[in-house]
């Protein structure tokens, strides 16, 4: 399944600064994982910039960790 960012922004709106990244499902843009709204025309970003320092929310973190397959190449052994 892929996933895709999308931007939560504060009361100022797109003009202001995004307040937290959201993680959605690929054909549900719609809505984060999380369960919150995500305004139409939001910014979007790829799934490979989750954990580049981005403010992310904490609830989609952890069902998005949950969701991606884990893939023994991307991790060294000690």
């Amino acid at each position: 399944m892929a996933h895709l960012l999308r931007a939560e922004y504060g009361p100022e709106g797109p003009s202001g600064a995004v307040v937290k990244w959201h993680v959605v499902r690929t054909g549900e843009e719609a809505a984060a994982m999380c369960g919150a709204p995500i305004a139409e025309g939001a910014e979007t970003r790829p799934e490979s910039d989750w954990g580049t320092g981005l403010r992310g929310c904490q609830q989609c973190g952890s069902l998005y960790l949950h969701e991606v397959p884990f893939l023994g190449a991307d991790w060294r052994s000690p």
